[in-house]
Formats: structure tokens, C-alpha cells, sequence
């Protein structure tokens, strides 16, 4: 993590505010293509359909996968930061979260027990950043999943985040038969440039007809160019396990459609979407009314840290029959704020029955906003309404 993040985290865990533009992230959501996708023929319009609304005040934090799990509940991951912290600003390098609610009405409350590890302060960390840790070690996590009834999550090796350098892969996926009250490390690395590994996220519980769980990775934190796709059997041994893993690694024709062939070799993995120096922290979610899949992150404006972290940034919202593909484009965002406002994705609980009313969530301002920007979201859980409109109906 660079100086300037651990300074703002610092500083927002601390109640501090940065100075920075007012008023409501995200301005308006345009259906203007200027991606190289070709425009979506079933969802032809998209528009926020309320307003922002911050974190909840016991909760801090970015990354934030979230799951429906088979209690009825949703979880987070969080990484720096967590929920029901202490006021002395210490947090954890990862931790999960029980969301209960429905918006605007959410509630955040700590998984497992806050004195396993416990927090630190970033002043404590930096005199001995062996106090770094989160429930799962001392590694991030941008990736939580359930299947068979066992949570799982990664947990990320170290990269040079001051150069925006390549993932350097994964230490493992920890797991939890126990809704994340304790975890299991399995210890078993996944090769670079797995870094920001994140599940497609279904149903409650998880919903996988075909009998895997699939998986979305970049290779780097900002701006990456390609977008790969995994896929493993639902049991312990078969998600954690690196060589039980299969990768897209090309194509033939099916139904008209591109359809993906697998292999075991990671190396081997061609793009599912790629679109250079513009993928940041990719989350997918299926849309089960409308039964398509959402792909959603953000691009930074800048190419280069520390700019890449603070100038601006993009949303855009991408659409698919399958997970695989192939992407249309549904809408972007111009003014989606600082570059970290990022990790924006779908909660599936909060999809409504008829798919076209759904929540955004993402993290934002953890190294500051330039004061031209948009920057009222918080570091933490923001969420905001979208309303999609489909071909063939008003509004």
C-alpha cells in the first residue's frame, strides 16, 4: 500500500474530512457509447434512481465483495478498515462484515471475535507492520464467495502498489464452514498475475447450475487491460487447489455465440473482455430477472501513480448473457469522483423481481479527492440506486 493511502486511511478512520467538491457522487449516468463494446439490445437506458447515501458510520473500508449467503444474510469483505471499530482508529488489513437491512436501511456488525487479531492504528503498524493482519493473515482480499454452504475468500501476496505493478498472486482461499466466525488457510499458492481474484456472484446461498463457480481476475490493481475468467467445482479440495482450476483459454461456436473452451493452464487463459488501461477492481453479478450477468468497474483518468489514485475516474456498466460473454455496453459515469472511488458492483439481495432496479455499491476517497472532483462518497460501503430501462418498455 503507498504512504499517500496508509496517510489518508489514517486520516479517515480519524473522523478527518479532506477537503474536496460537495454535493452527490456520480452526476449522471450516460448511455453515450465510447467503449469498444457494442451497445446493449435489452437494457437501452440507465439513470441513478436515488441519492447517494454514505457509509454507515461504524463501518470503514474498500474492496467490499458481497455475498447472499443461505441464512438470508449478506457478508463483506473489508479491507483497511472493518465494522464496530474503535474509536481509537485502529482496523484490520481485512476483515468481514454481517450487512442486515435493506437500503437505505443497512446495518454493519463485525464477523467473529475483534480481539483475534485486533486492530491497529497505522502508527502502531508502522513501527512493527507485523500488526497488519485481518482475520485471514496479513494479506488483502478482493475476493468472497459461498458454495456448499462454506464461505470462501482470497488472500492476496504483496505488489508494488507504488507503481501500479503486476499482481504477484495468491497466498491461497481461506474458507469457513462457519458463516466466517473462523477461517482455514489452505495454503496453497495461485500464480501471478492473480492478484484481485472475484467470484460472479449468483443467488442466495450461491446458484450454480452447471456445477462450478466462476471467477473474474485483472493483472493489476488499476487500469489493467485484460480481464480473464476461472472456474472450479464447488468442494474445498477443488476451490483451493490451484491445478483443479480451469481457464478460458480459447473459443468455438456455439448457438451463434461465442462459447469457451477450458484448460488447466492459467498461462493459457486468453481474455473474456479486455479494453487497454482501463479495468479497475472488475465485480460481476447475475441479474437473475433479466438473466444476464453485470459487469461493472472503473478506470482512473490519470495512468500513473499517485495521479491514478486522485484525478478522476469512470464508471461503466457492461451486460452478458453469460458469464464468459460476450459484453454489451449499458452505461457509464464520467464524474464518478476520485480515482479510488472504486470496486463498484451489484449486491444480488438487492436486485428487485423484475431486474431492473438494483443497488451500486463501492468505496471511495481513500488517498484524498482534488478538490474539482466529485467527492462526496466516503471511504467505506456507498451505495446508490440504478433504474434500467429494457428495449420495448417505458421507462
Amino acid at each position: 500500500m503507498s504512504t499517500l493511502r496508509r496517510a489518508w486511511l489514517t486520516a479517515a478512520l480519524s473522523g478527518i474530512v479532506f477537503a474536496g467538491a460537495t454535493g452527490v457522487a456520480g452526476a449522471s449516468l450516460s448511455v453515450t457509447n465510447d467503449t469498444p463494446f457494442p451497445s446493449s439490445r435489452l437494457i437501452v437506458g440507465a439513470s441513478w434512481s436515488s441519492r447517494l447515501y454514505r457509509p454507515p458510520s461504524n463501518q470503514s473500508g474498500d474492496i467490499l465483495p458481497t455475498i447472499w449467503a443461505d441464512d438470508g444474510n449478506q457478508y463483506t469483505m473489508i479491507d483497511d478498515g472493518g465494522a464496530d471499530l474503535p474509536a481509537s482508529g485502529g482496523f484490520w488489513r481485512q476483515s468481514l462484515a454481517m450487512i442486515t437491512g435493506a437500503p437505505p436501511g443497512i446495518h454493519f456488525s463485525h464477523v467473529g471475535d475483534p480481539s483475534d487479531p485486533r486492530p491497529h492504528t497505522f502508527a502502531q503498524i508502522k513501527a512493527n507492520p507485523r500488526l497488519s493482519q485481518g482475520p485471514i493473515g496479513p494479506y488483502y482480499s478482493s475476493g468472497l464467495v459461498e458454495a456448499n454452504d462454506v464461505f470462501f475468500a482470497t488472500q492476496e501476496l504483496n505488489w508494488n502498489w507504488n507503481a501500479n505493478g503486476l499482481f504477484a498472486g495468491l497466498q491461497g482461499i481461506a474458507y469457513s464452514a462457519d458463516h466466517g466466525q473462523r477461517w482455514r488457510f489452505a495454503n496453497q499458492q495461485f500464480p501471478a498475475p492473480l492478484g484481485n481474484l472475484s467470484w460472479v456472484i449468483r443467488g442466495r446461498g450461491g446458484t450454480y447450475p452447471d456445477g462450478y463457480v466462476y471467477a473474474i481476475a485483472s493483472e493489476r490493481e488499476f487500469n489493467a487491460t485484460r480481464l480473464v475468467m476461472g472456474r472450479s467445482r464447488l468442494d474445498i479440495a477443488d476451490m483451493t487447489e490451484p491445478s483443479r482450476w480451469q481457464w478460458v483459454s480459447g473459443w468455438r461456436r456455439h448457438e451463434q455465440l461465442p462459447w469457451p473452451v477450458f484448460s488447466s493452464s492459467l498461462a493459457a487463459a486468453v481474455s473474456i473482455a479486455s479494453w487497454s488501461s482501463h479495468i479497475t477492481y472488475p465485480e460481476m453479478a447475475y441479474d437473475s430477472p433479466l438473466r444476464h450477468y453485470l459487469l461493472s468497474f472503473t478506470f482512473s483518468y490519470a495512468s500513473a501513480p499517485p495521479a491514478i489514485w486522485r484525478s478522476g475516474a469512470e464508471l461503466v456498466i457492461l451486460a452478458a448473457p453469460h458469464p464468459w460473454g460476450p459484453f454489451s455496453f449499458v452505461a457509464r459515469e464520467s464524474d464518478f469522483g476520485p480515482s479510488n472511488g472504486y470496486d463498484p458492483g451489484f449486491p444480488v439481495r438487492w436486485i428487485s423481481r423484475n431486474g431492473r432496479d438494483l443497488w451500486l455499491k463501492w468505496a471511495a476517497n481513500f488517498d484524498g479527492c482534488a478538490a474539482h472532483l466529485n467527492c462526496a462518497g466516503g471511504y467505506g460501503f456507498n451505495y446508490r440506486r440504478i433504474h434500467l430501462t429494457l428495449a420495448g418498455l417505458r421507462g
